[in-house]
């Protein structure tokens, strides 16, 4: 049965595209689209409207309305892909950075505790890297990682502090580690973070109704689809900028396990013997 246009499925072909052609695409598919009316389908809508004087005014009040609320939701939705990305990738830095606190931290735990732990984390971290990553730009979430922060939850636990700067170690330990837990959890949620379908629907529809706005002016060809051209390809940018920032961790324009792989590098390579 025809499920009628699915914004997920064009998303997931989307992320298929590099943000080069992506960008050429929606702002060709745009300038295409005008211009193919322009030429094909200007001739007769001219016809029907040649009997009314002054359309061109008429075309340009309507247009000039249409555009306010248009352009007011085109910004709201750039804000809100960004905000989103931008909330990913803060989480994904603050948890690199608890990691990183807490395997500092973990150091001074006497041994063979300390060598258990640092190696967990250095586990962790990997999983995140080669295992998690992969998965969240398929849209999953896998349960590795949870079961990996239980058992480092556990070894920290397991410490019997014998004095009281054991204690107040163990008690660094688990707020780094309730850190690195709640930055987990935010992270995980960028998974499924996206706009809603329903908004696509309406910005696409306010794209081809900006796009038969133009059709139905009245000027020169040459002139027409100059200016056709103009307004269309910014439009296409626009889509463009939603379609690459929506979805932070899945989309063309991603977070990328960069702050895993610095903090990897910095803080626990030379621990890898």
């Amino acid at each position: 049965m025809y499920q009628g246009f699915d914004p997920q499925g064009f998303l997931g072909w989307v992320d298929t595209l590099s943000p080069t052609r992506l960008a050429l695409f929606c702002s060709l598919a745009m300038v295409g689209v005008t211009w193919f009316g322009i030429i094909f389908f200007k001739p007769f809508i001219r016809r029907w409207l040649r009997k009314q004087p002054g359309s061109n005014d008429l075309v340009n009040y309507a247009s000039a309305g249409f555009s306010l609320f248009y352009g007011l939701l085109l910004g709201l939705l750039s804000v809100t892909a960004f905000s989103n990305a931008s909330s990913v990738e803060a989480s994904v830095y603050r948890e690199a950075s608890s990691i990183a606190s807490l395997y500092r931290t973990v150091a001074a735990y006497p041994e063979p505790l300390r060598g258990e732990v640092q190696y967990l984390l250095r586990d962790y971290t990997q999983y995140v890297i080669k295992k998690d990553w992969p998965a969240h730009n398929r849209g999953e979430v896998w349960n590795g990682g949870n079961l990996r922060l239980q058992v480092i939850q556990q070894k920290l636990i397991s410490l019997q502090p014998i004095d009281h700067t054991q204690s107040l170690l163990q008690e660094q330990s688990m707020k780094y580690f309730g850190e690195l837990n709640d930055a987990r959890q935010q992270r995980l949620t960028g998974v499924s973070t996206a706009i809603p379908g329903v908004l696509w629907y309406v910005m696409i529809i306010g794209a081809l109704i900006n796009i038969l706005l133009i059709w139905l002016l009245d000027m020169r060809l040459t002139l027409h689809m100059i200016l056709g051209g103009i307004i269309s390809f910014f439009l296409g940018v626009m889509i463009f900028l939603i379609a690459a920032m929506d979805r932070p961790l899945q989309g063309t324009v991603s977070v990328a396990p960069d702050a895993y792989k610095q903090m990897y590098d910095h803080v626990m390579q030379w621990d890898e013997s």
